[in-house]
């Protein structure tokens, strides 16, 4: 009975920072994480220059996830649309899922959505468009298994994980724009769409280091 209701207290716990927007004070700081989960793709030679060439869109995530017979993944991070010959700024998002299943332990990770079509980005972004879960056992340092988008044929999908989670479990990703730290680095004005179109917004700091790391 106490470790279940650890469990449970752990659960909440990761709910309550889920939608509390929590995370990288403010977008300059998620912006350099970001950067670096670029480039640590790069070096395990999971993207090339190729690879960006006709992205759309990009989404750059990190993640934590864990649970007792419930399980809680929280994350933030970024995206950033294709303009002509360059990127947008970025607009600051958070990840949240719930699953139930036979699971235990905890484990985070890195992921990366290449858009390779403005639909399946705005999708993503805008339509509340979710990743499926997949059955999944992962010990130390792996790759795959943190979901897959709902179209396959239009998002390449990234991701390394690591630590130790193990079961089947069913559930879901889903994105949502972190509004609040959008406002703090564009304007209480300032909505995602804007931002993406790069139409009357400031470039925060940290940007440009980000795109260094999408351009290669």
């Amino acid at each position: 009975m106490r470790r279940r209701n650890t469990a449970i207290t752990a659960l909440g716990i990761g709910l309550s920072l889920g939608f509390g927007g929590c995370g990288p004070s403010t977008l300059a700081s998620q912006s350099l994480q970001d950067a670096r989960v670029v480039d640590g793709f790069r070096i395990l030679g999971k993207i090339d220059d190729d690879s960006m060439a006709d992205a759309a869109g990009v989404i750059v995530l990190e993640f934590g996830r864990g649970g007792f017979g419930l399980g809680m993944t929280v994350g933030h991070g970024v995206a950033v649309r294709r303009l002509e010959g360059r990127w947008s700024p970025p607009v600051p998002l958070d990840l949240v899922s719930g699953s139930i299943g036979a699971q235990i332990g905890g484990e985070g990770g890195r992921i990366m959505l290449i858009c390779q079509t403005t639909e399946s980005f705005e999708r993503l972004i805008f339509d509340g468009a979710s990743f499926l879960a997949e059955a999944s056992g992962t010990a130390g340092n792996a790759t795959g298994g943190a979901g897959r988008p709902v179209d396959q044929t239009e998002v390449r999908v990234l991701t390394d994980v690591g630590g130790l989670y193990g079961g089947a479990v069913i559930g879901g990703y889903s994105l949502k724009v972190d509004s609040r730290t959008l406002k703090r680095a564009y304007g209480e004005d300032a909505g995602p769409r804007q931002v993406l179109d790069d139409v009357g917004v400031g470039i925060p700091a940290g940007t440009e280091t980000l795109w260094n790391a999408l351009d290669g």
